[in-house]
């Protein structure tokens, strides 16, 4: 992809989340990071990635989505009164039975469970999971000729090989152009378009498109799929290959600066 080579790559489809996470290569959310500036990225690396209720759900949501047997990945926990004698073996016995799963409440599973129906309801979205050739796909790749060789990873919802296409299940909470305009700048989701087409291309596959699947998370669960313009494509494309090569030098000269020390002005 332009001017990078990239000498190694490995792809796996449906493999453990954890041994995804343990690889050491960076990913989408990371370069996200060292793009506001190498010192956050350093921020980043150093602090324990603890699982928060948005991430629990999320799991979930993906798991009934995207999973042939999504009970191996999340359960869903029903509310008692822990003080009780019957309330803590409940609970004792609960955590026992589900270690290492997602763990959700009855309304987040009602909530789930409606976002994966209305999936199922819309026809484009539907043909994506379903015509999947793979699903949670793990790739990695090595890029060199760079200051020294960067390894990029990058976990991909679906590819379809039929369309050559890439897609993503992004819960929401406005999935009009608007709403999920806002979301794109705000979590960077351009930058992951970028990082899996690349990953996608070093691994063999033709990629034609990548595109979010947007699902509200409140009824009537309301989607909306996108793709990113091909002239706002070409400008985050810039940024990404800006900075692989940044992070490179980075790392080669284990310089991680902040933000310009210099003086701007900010134009409003």
């Amino acid at each position: 992809m332009n001017d990078l080579y990239f000498s190694s790559f490995s792809i796996h489809s449906g493999g453990d989340d954890k041994e995804y996470r343990n690889y050491d290569g960076l990913s989408q959310s990371a370069l996200k990071e060292f793009l506001r500036s190498p010192a956050h990225y350093q921020a980043y690396k150093s602090q324990p990635k603890e699982s928060t209720k948005a991430m629990q759900v999320g799991t979930a949501f993906h798991a009934l989505c995207l999973q042939d047997d999504p009970a191996k990945h999340f359960a869903v926990k029903k509310k008692v009164d822990g003080r009780t004698k019957d309330g803590a073996k409940y609970n004792a016995e609960f955590e026992a039975e589900h270690q290492g799963k997602a763990i959700i409440t009855e309304e987040d599973n009602e909530m789930i469970v409606g976002m994966r129906d209305s999936l199922l309801l819309h026809p484009i979205a539907r043909g994506f999971v379903e015509q999947a050739t793979y699903r949670e796909l793990a790739m990695y790749a090595t890029i060199d000729g760079l200051h020294m060789p960067v390894t990029i990873k990058g976990l991909a919802d679906g590819y379809c090989q039929s369309s050559g296409a890439f897609f993503d299940l992004k819960s929401c909470e406005d999935a009009s152009p608007r709403g999920f305009r806002s979301a794109i700048f705000e979590r960077g989701y351009d930058i992951q378009d970028c990082h899996y087409t690349a990953l996608g291309r070093a691994n063999g596959f033709d990629v034609f498109g990548f595109y979010f699947i947007a699902v509200e998370k409140k009824p009537p669960y309301a989607i909306a799929i996108y793709n990113i313009a091909p002239e706002s494509r070409q400008k985050t494309q810039e940024r990404w290959l800006t900075g692989i090569k940044d992070f490179a030098w980075c790392t080669a000269n284990n310089v991680w600066q902040g933000y310009d020390i210099t003086i701007k002005s900010i134009t409003l």
